[in-house]
């Protein structure tokens, strides 16, 4: 892979220091990353000695992975010790958190970081009655209780309801359970994150310290960053760290539901005082005709994305008229104006449009041991290729079914040493290979795994159905689960094409944009940052290269699509 050098991008690539980089979609973001890891790399051994390297940051591990992937490409080697490619999460945990809880004192000295604390929702560690007199519990699960930053606890996020429970009794409630989270260690991913802010503040030496091993720092994707990994950047900014690189697009945050903080990358990028400012505004993906439905969004006082383009098309976005009850009209009008060999997609906003198309998952787990759709889930990443995501979906069924009498940290900890076992992970990998088919009844299925983990594992397992579940027994379990894989045409949220890049896009909106739903309302340019809505449309329609479509319902008027698109193509399906 060979990596072109624009008078643009090695402006970002020379630079070092406190930056910041506005990347527009398809400018080669992770492929600049990539390239100037390599030159960071040399440059770390040379200034600070071989073992301080790289941190290289992102929000998500698929953005991580394409770092890692781009750079292997480019450089033909892997980036390995000293530096490392990691998410945000992992990298707290491991270098702030897990190192050094012992010395806030609590009862255990290394905590263990789960994805979720959901079983304190069946602890009782007290009364704290609701105005109901019910249990707090009901109205408050206290797996969703919160830290904020200056050391308060909210549940969700949010302060709780005086109609629901009186303040105080709340407070105490809060306080029981996060005191009983941190004394036993029992943390989830923002517990962590709370507690390394602490711990850079009440012993900096640890940023110190931290900052002499990665000397440099750099952040993908870095308009997803929550204030409070701010904060502790900032910490270790005190603490010397004079390299440290943000960068993203604010246009792309669509993780506001996970503390993502876009108006504070803005804040750090309008800084230039404190930081050095650079824009990556030519794009390679799409035609200028695309960009132009999607940069609408952006804020005038930034520069124009230009299309680079080189695969010779400008073709207009047109629009589709559709009646809900007659999509495959929809369908059928849509790829007839593209060549389905090259990769497409059809993007939603949501639940209710993927319903519409025929993908309703259930909102329940039909089993009453978790363990059944964690092994569903390992076997639809086998089947789409995630095989590491598999694998490790295994990993916790395996430590689950040999030692189920061990709490979670415990449980945890087998996990971990687990990991460097490769025996096991062929084993796992042919345990799943060879594992009933998914496209059977949810009964059928149940039934013969419970047969296969015995025979495989020698472990009795129980894969018992819930009284719920025991109404999907008939169905096919894979359409039951995982109904988009049985689709006969790619259908997504916008959510998750994040990051990716088609051929063309068919995005279908709503007749309004009351509740969740978007529709042409919503393109209008903000004055500030634009709203979650129109952020999503931005990533939806910067995915395609060659072609996009937008499906409108027939309600609405020729006139008002006209009138928000101008002089539009508009197809009746």
């Amino acid at each position: 892979m060979i990596f072109e050098i624009t008078p643009e991008n090695d402006n970002y690539i020379k630079a070092r220091g406190k930056i910041v980089v506005n990347a527009c979609p398809g400018s080669g973001k992770t492929s600049a990353i990539a390239y100037k890891l390599a030159l960071l790399s040399n440059e770390c051994t040379k200034d600070y000695g071989k073992f301080s390297g790289i941190a290289c940051l992102s929000f998500t591990n698929v953005a991580k992975d394409e770092i890692s992937t781009k750079y292997e490409r480019l450089s033909a080697q892997t980036l390995s010790y000293p530096n490392i490619v990691s998410t945000l999460d992992s990298f707290i945990n491991k270098y702030i958190t897990l190192p050094f809880y012992y010395l806030l004192k609590h009862k255990s000295e290394r905590p263990a970081i789960l994805n979720s604390v959901d079983f304190l929702d069946s602890m009782n560690l007290g009364w704290f009655p609701n105005k109901r007199n019910q249990p707090l519990s009901v109205s408050y699960k206290p797996s969703l209780l919160k830290f904020e930053i200056d050391g308060t606890i909210t549940w969700d996020g949010n302060k709780p309801n005086p109609s629901i429970v009186d303040p105080a009794i709340f407070e105490k409630f809060a306080k029981t359970f996060k005191t009983w989270q941190l004394q036993n260690g029992f943390l989830n991913n923002d517990d962590s994150a709370f507690i390394a802010l602490q711990l850079l503040k009440t012993f900096p030496q640890i940023g110190k310290d931290l900052v002499a091993r990665f000397p440099y720092i750099v952040i993908d994707e870095a308009q997803d960053t929550s204030e409070l990994q701010y904060k502790i950047f900032d910490e270790l900014i005190k603490n010397g760290l004079s390299n440290i690189e943000f960068v993203g697009d604010p246009y792309q945050s669509l993780y506001e539901f996970r503390e993502a903080r876009p108006d504070l990358f803005i804040q750090r990028y309008e800084d230039k005082i404190n930081w050095d400012t650079y824009e990556l505004s030519s794009c390679r993906r799409s035609s200028q005709k695309i960009i132009n439905f999607y940069q609408v969004f952006r804020r005038s006082a930034e520069k124009p994305i230009n299309s680079i383009c080189k695969l010779g098309t400008d073709t207009p976005v047109k629009v589709i008229k559709y009646d809900e009850g007659q999509l495959d009209s929809l369908i059928s009008e849509y790829t007839s104006n593209i060549d389905t060999t090259l990769p497409y997609q059809i993007l939603v906003r949501g639940s209710s449009h993927l319903k519409m198309f025929g993908v309703k998952q259930t909102p329940e787990n039909p089993w009453k041991n978790e363990m059944a759709k964690d092994i569903v889930l390992a076997v639809y990443n086998y089947e789409i290729g995630k095989i590491k995501d598999c694998i490790n979906s295994l990993r916790n069924v395996y430590v689950e079914l040999n030692f189920p009498t061990k709490d979670p940290k415990e449980k945890l900890v087998e996990e971990s040493k687990l990991k460097e076992d490769f025996t096991l992970n062929i084993k796992l990998h042919d345990f799943v290979k060879n594992i009933p088919s998914t496209d059977d009844t949810l009964l059928n299925w149940t039934s013969k795994t419970t047969g296969y983990i015995k025979t495989y594992f020698g472990v009795e397992i129980d894969l018992q159905l819930k009284k719920k579940g025991a109404v999907y027994t008939s169905q096919n379990l894979k359409t039951l689960m995982y109904p988009e894989t049985v689709l006969q045409y790619p259908v997504s949220t916008i959510h998750k094409v994040k990051g990716m890049t088609f051929n063309s896009i068919l995005l279908v909106l709503s007749d309004n944009s009351s509740g969740e739903k978007i529709s042409i309302s919503d393109f209008t340019s903000p004055v500030g940052l634009p709203n979650e809505k129109q952020r999503m449309l931005y990533v939806a329609l910067s995915r395609p290269e060659s072609f996009a479509c937008i499906a409108v319902p027939s309600k609405v008027n020729d006139a008002d699509i006209n009138a928000k698109f101008g002089n539009i193509e508009i197809i009746q399906a």
